[in-house]
């Protein structure tokens, strides 16, 4: 009998996550977790066992992680009991429960299963989890992981534009996450791949890396999705030295915005400021609703 192949996408939020998780599924007959409270299939799986763990987990821009030990139970259990995963009790709560759960997790969408939540490349407990799974698992499941990175102004400017995130704090978080991505490529044996290289050859060389056929060829790369940062004279966004430096490791090379202005810094902080406004706002108004 083969065994599950088993397909994790490690890479920070906009980085082209689920172009690449849209051409697995549908080029090469992936299946994703059908139940989760999430946007595009993801599951936060590997931050909410670090938390139900208790494993140190540092906070993400934006996002609700790290989850509380209690919250995090909640949801992990909520998930695998949707999943038909079992359930998962206080009192049974240690790596072996959580690593059976997602083994079942594997097997029930087998023969190919993709995994992809752009939040467990931050934290490095998430990756020591992997890890451990993945090397627990290793005879009775063929894994393939996939650390995607994009360019940092890229992912910056898609967060920024999108999601109105804070440029500076969306950048330390391209910076921890790809850290990690060098600093566990060979615990993970993971394969690096840049997304715009995916995109300039849509996808060709994946079929070597996964060493599989693909079964169709509906999924297409759109190169539109490139380089948008330098098309808007109103983004000014400069990298660290730090930040330009890990990005030439991955072969990144032009940095270069608009130069930095008080008109630039205005605005990025404003647009922030009233994104974050409007979120208290909202947050105040559920509240006087419940008391």
């Amino acid at each position: 009998m083969n065994k599950p192949y088993h397909c994790i996408i490690l890479s920070t939020k906009s980085a082209g996550s689920s172009a690449l998780q849209n051409c697995l599924v549908q080029n090469y007959g992936f299946r994703m977790t059908k139940h989760t409270t999430h946007h595009e299939n993801e599951t936060l799986f590997w931050a909410k066992a670090a938390s139900v763990l208790g494993l140190p987990q540092l906070k993400m821009h934006r996002s609700r992680v790290p989850y509380s030990n209690t919250l995090a139970l909640k949801a992990l259990n909520s998930f695998c009991v949707e999943n038909n995963l079992g359930e998962l009790k206080q009192e049974s709560l240690n790596r072996k429960t959580i690593f059976e759960m997602y083994l079942s997790l594997i097997v029930q969408n087998g023969p190919l299963f993709l995994e992809k939540s752009p939040h467990h490349l931050f934290n490095q407990s998430n990756l020591d989890l992997i890890s451990e799974f993945k090397e627990k698992y290793q005879d009775k499941i063929n894994f393939k992981i996939l650390g995607l990175v994009r360019h940092p102004l890229s992912v910056i400017y898609s967060g920024w534009d999108r999601w109105k995130h804070d440029c500076s704090e969306f950048e330390q978080e391209w910076l921890i996450s790809n850290t990690n991505l060098l600093k566990n490529k060979e615990a993970l044996d993971l394969e690096i791949i840049r997304y715009e290289d995916l995109v300039s050859e849509n996808a060709a060389s994946l079929k070597d890396k996964l060493a599989l056929e693909p079964v169709s060829s509906k999924f297409e790369f759109k190169s539109g999705s490139l380089e948008k940062w330098k098309s808007d004279k109103n983004f000014a966004h400069q990298l660290s030295k730090e930040t330009m430096d890990l990005a030439k490791k991955f072969g990144y090379t032009d940095f270069e915005t608009s130069e930095e202005t008080l008109t630039w810094k205005l605005k990025s902080w404003s647009t922030y400021a009233g994104v974050e406004m409007k979120r208290l706002l909202r947050a105040s108004a559920v509240y006087l609703m419940l008391s």
